[in-house]
């Protein structure tokens, strides 16, 4: 029992050195005001999924690790597609934003080789926030 709570907070101080910033997040901020299309309604609402995909990234770094710990690692393999598929979706967003703001969009190529090396990396390393690059 003291194991795992040593555990457990290993991981929650692990948690909150973690950044939660998410991709698309990231995107949106780096949008300069002084671009022609910033005003535009188009890419003022492209905003909003930056609020969401922030909130999904906390909640990743939160439940990933503590799934894990609980249930031993026998829920990795599907931690691992869960996370992979919210890395995805937050890529696929962050390159919305930079289209509808006048930038260019991410290829899809490169999403996908962004969240395969991202996991692997994550695996490679022992790092239990899988898909948290």
């Amino acid at each position: 029992m003291i194991k795992l709570c040593v555990r457990i907070a290993c991981v929650l101080v692990l948690v909150s050195l973690t950044g939660c910033a998410s991709h698309t997040r990231s995107m949106a901020d780096s949008i300069k005001p002084s671009s022609e299309k910033f005003k535009e309604a188009v890419c003022q609402r492209s905003f909003e999924l930056a609020p969401l995909h922030d909130e999904i990234r906390l909640t990743r770094t939160i439940a990933t690790p503590t799934l894990l710990l609980l249930t031993g690692g026998t829920y990795l393999l599907p931690m691992i597609g869960i996370n992979m598929g919210l890395d995805a979706l937050d890529h696929l967003d962050a390159s919305h934003v930079s289209r509808a703001c006048g930038g260019f969009a991410t290829p899809v190529e490169n999403i996908l080789e962004k969240v395969v090396l991202g996991a692997g990396f994550s695996l490679f390393t022992g790092n239990v926030k899988l898909g948290i690059n």
